[in-house]
């Protein structure tokens, strides 16, 4: 054999391998498109830049009802902020907890800059209630809007002509008296329990009828359906200016410029003073050139500086019988900081310490429904292992086993109430229900199976008909 016939066997071999790599990594490529297919698309969205910003709809959450100065205020900055940034702006009402849903829904959301949270003073009262995790430092402040002392109002043909005669009425008849303005607890009803419990009373001499807003609250006292409504004054401009409704008073110091005939509770030897505010605020989180770019337009926007159809964001605000007050970044998280101190005082004094202490938050109509279905597989799977046991199975090892199967239950509901805030409802309960399905004998793929339909399916009844705010943790849901 020559050097020339080792020489081509050689190349020959190298070319056969060659051929054998090539077909392998066609072979590889083809079986792993798909998963090579699902990088590259997510790929393209982590590259995503934040200088993108914003390139697709953004939502404004508001937690109260239609008609309300909360959600007039969101509207008219919805339509600046879609002048500002070429995108369309969308608005959002997601009412219900005693505004826990819109507080939670828009804080909770992912922090990309595309679901921004209209907050009100009732995130600095909900914690302090029970009924929320959430406070001020879950969001991150952009600018402080409308600050508007609270008011009484009356329907037109009540027998009240000022607050003193309210006042003695209510003295001589507690309880004969029904008001709305707002959800139970909230601002609106913490202004007009303060004002009797300033004036001797209890806090609870008028009823108060739990409603989604100052909007439906009026249409209410307009028909008749309730005696007062406590509320802005600029909230029921439209009613007050026509004449179906009456102002008692309104609780500020001074006259409010835009209503200089309404008359001040301190005008009527009656010393109490609480303002309702809102204001625009991002989830924690949020990268900070898109704060950035959200807090300058709405700077432009409230200076003055954008206008739309030749009327500045300002001159709409006054249009509405809104008062503003602008406190931007750092100067309306101090105020947040320092009206949640003054609320948290008066939420938790002897007075208010009914009021302020529910039992009952978002997380505890599901743990009571988790509880309850875990109880039931409790029972069907120490029933079923009764069943499989032979005769001569003693009782006390049925019984261990029972006692094994609550003990996982206690703490499914445990890691629940641990973790749900965080990862949120879907994520957390379907784990758990899952690992207790497995452990007490279920196939795995029955209790994905049981899973995947039962818990999206709570969580449609809970969140969406019953309108009760689950937590929706890092993923939204």
């Amino acid at each position: 054999m020559t050097a020339d016939f080792f020489q081509k066997n050689i190349m020959e071999s190298i070319s056969g391998t060659e051929l054998m790599n090539q077909n392998a990594l066609t072979y590889t490529t083809l079986r792993f498109r798909p998963l090579l297919l699902c990088l590259i698309l997510f790929s393209g969205c982590a590259s995503e830049s934040v200088e993108d910003y914003p390139d697709r709809p953004i939502t404004i959450i508001c937690p109260w009802s239609v008609g309300g100065a909360t959600d007039r205020t969101s509207r008219q900055v919805a339509v600046f902020l879609e002048q500002e940034l070429g995108v369309p702006v969308n608005v959002i009402n997601a009412t219900g907890g005693r505004g826990v849903t819109g507080h939670s829904r828009g804080l909770n959301a992912r922090p990309d800059g595309y679901t921004l949270a209209v907050i009100t003073g009732e995130l600095n009262m909900l914690h302090w209630q029970d009924l929320t995790s959430l406070t001020y430092q879950d969001a991150i402040p952009i600018i402080s809007l409308v600050d508007g002392a609270a008011a009484v109002f009356v329907k037109d043909n009540s027998p009240f002509q000022n607050m003193q005669e309210l006042q003695d009425y209510v003295k001589q008849n507690p309880g004969k008296l029904t008001a709305t303005g707002t959800a139970s607890g909230g601002i609106w009803h913490l202004a007009l329990a303060g004002w009797l419990d300033f004036s001797g009373l209890n806090a609870e001499d008028i009823k108060w009828i739990p409603m989604n807003g100052a909007g439906p609250s009026l249409q209410e006292l307009a028909s008749g359906g309730v005696d007062l409504v406590c509320c802005s004054l600029p909230e029921a401009k439209t009613l007050f200016e026509s004449g179906q409704v009456r102002c008692l008073g309104v609780m500020t110091e001074e006259p409010l410029p835009e209503f200089k005939d309404v008359p001040t509770f301190k005008s009527q030897g009656m010393d109490w003073s609480i303002s309702g505010w809102n204001g625009l605020a991002l989830p924690v989180d949020t990268p900070q050139p898109i704060v950035e770019k959200i807090s300058n337009a709405m700077k432009k926007i409230t200076s003055g500086e954008a206008t739309l159809q030749g009327k500045t964001f300002p001159e709409l605000m006054t249009a509405a019988g809104l008062s503003t007050r602008y406190r931007a970044d750092e100067e309306f998280a101090g105020f947040l900081k320092s009206n949640d101190q003054t609320l948290g005082k008066l939420l938790t004094s002897d007075a208010f310490q009914q009021m302020s202490s529910r039992g009952t938050g978002p997380l505890v109509f599901p743990a009571m429904l988790a509880f309850a279905s875990c109880v039931i597989l409790v029972c069907l799977a120490v029933q079923k292992k009764v069943h499989a046991l032979a005769p001569d199975v003693s009782s006390e090892t049925v019984t261990s086993q029972g006692i094994v199967n609550t003990i996982l239950v206690l703490l499914g509901i445990v890691a629940y109430l641990l973790f749900a805030e965080k990862l949120g409802f879907i994520l957390t309960a379907g784990t758990i229900l899952f690992l207790l399905l497995w452990k007490f004998g279920t196939r795995w793929w029955m209790s994905a199976l049981i899973v995947l339909c039962f818990i999206p399916g709570i969580y449609t009844l809970f969140a969406q008909l019953l309108r009760v705010p689950l937590p929706r943790g890092l993923l939204g849901w």
